[in-house]
């Protein structure tokens, strides 16, 4: 005698393994219905699996980009503020210098003036954004402009050890006032000037590097996003605020007052145009960021769309499925409960 393939093991055997897979597939749509994506990505898609993978790894590259864009567009904007109140300052200190040249009377005034200006020239060098200097080119982590004001500062220092080694007098000294206009102007050509160019603007004036951030705007461009406090255009504001204000002005002989003013007014004439002229610049860098982001959002919104393409299920047709396998598991369970009652016993 032997035992037949239907038995009673057998049958609750089948019985398992049908609900086991009825209660699998319920919970794979069920994911699939509250996710609104495939459940397994790699089994559904098969070969196809490598073009999606393929376009995710596009899309996340270029909304990173998009992500830096942003933070480049905050940095030029900031940039642009900074610069806008420096231009707007000298444009102010120079219409007070034209207007008052005649007048040495006023040096008390102008000097007032300058020192405010330096001050702000130098905070708005010192600009931070998110912990980096903006001005600072590529060495972001360091202060770039320091503080004239400072009696200790390395600028200060110098400014002072030119002036008495060129006169032999320190600025506060009213002998001052015997310096001729021939002499000052030699000073202000030469040691003075010098201050402002390199190596001794790096050296006490600026930690600044010249070489600038650079950011990628897309895929194949990338702009130049700052502009460093070594450019032209800010040493010849600092010249000009320094001149105005720690050259003994207020004892100078009306002569001497005028050859520095001129020389002052020089100054602010090429800041202004310099600083005019590194907005505009970043105006365009500006605009080419908008166009490279509004570009980007469109690729990658048309990569989202084909990954949604690939990836994504169709909810209404994934509910009428998971309601199916619903009613198919409840009777699985009603047909499993009917059978586990059968026995042989009540046929006998």
């Amino acid at each position: 005698m032997k035992t037949t393939y239907i038995s009673t093991i057998s049958l609750s055997d089948a019985s398992r393994r049908q609900i086991q897979s009825q209660a699998s597939l319920v919970q794979k749509l069920g994911v699939e219905l509250s996710s609104g994506r495939k459940y397994d990505v790699g089994l559904d898609l098969g070969t196809r699996t490598g073009e999606a993978v393929s376009i995710r790894a596009e899309f996340h590259f270029l909304h990173g980009i998009i992500d830096t864009n942003a933070l480049a567009a905050s940095r030029l904007d900031v940039s642009q503020a900074a610069m806008n109140d420096i231009l707007s300052d000298a444009q102010d200190f120079l219409s007070t210098l034209v207007a008052l040249r005649e007048n040495d009377s006023s040096s008390d005034i102008v000097k007032a003036d300058a020192i405010g200006n330096m001050e702000l020239l130098t905070s708005r060098l010192n600009t931070q954004l998110n912990g980096n200097f903006m001005f600072a080119g590529i060495n972001t982590d360091q202060e770039p402009l320091a503080d004239y004001a400072d009696p200790a500062s390395p600028n200060k220092i110098a400014a002072d050890a030119a002036f008495l080694a060129e006169f032999g007098i320190t600025q506060a000294n009213p002998a001052v006032s015997a310096i001729t206009p021939a002499a000052m102007d030699t000073y202000l050509n030469g040691a003075f000037d010098a201050m402002f160019q390199d190596p001794a603007w790096g050296a006490t004036w600026s930690t600044a590097s010249d070489n600038v951030m650079v950011s990628r705007i897309s895929a194949s461009e990338t702009v130049t996003s700052s502009v460093s406090a070594n450019e032209q255009a800010f040493r010849d504001l600092a010249a000009a605020y320094t001149m105005m204000s720690d050259l003994g002005n207020e004892n100078l002989d009306p002569g001497t007052w005028k050859t520095v003013v001129d020389k002052a007014i020089e100054k602010l004439g090429t800041g202004i145009a310099g600083v005019t002229s590194e907005m505009g610049k970043l105006g365009n860098v500006q605009e080419q960021v908008n166009l490279a982001s509004e570009r980007l959002k469109v690729q990658t919104d048309i990569l989202n769309s084909r990954v949604n393409d690939l990836e994504n299920v169709n909810l209404e047709e994934t509910s009428v499925r998971l309601n199916t396998a619903l009613t198919q598991l409840e009777t699985t369970y009603a047909v499993t409960a009917r059978m586990q009652g059968l026995s042989i016993l009540n046929y006998l």
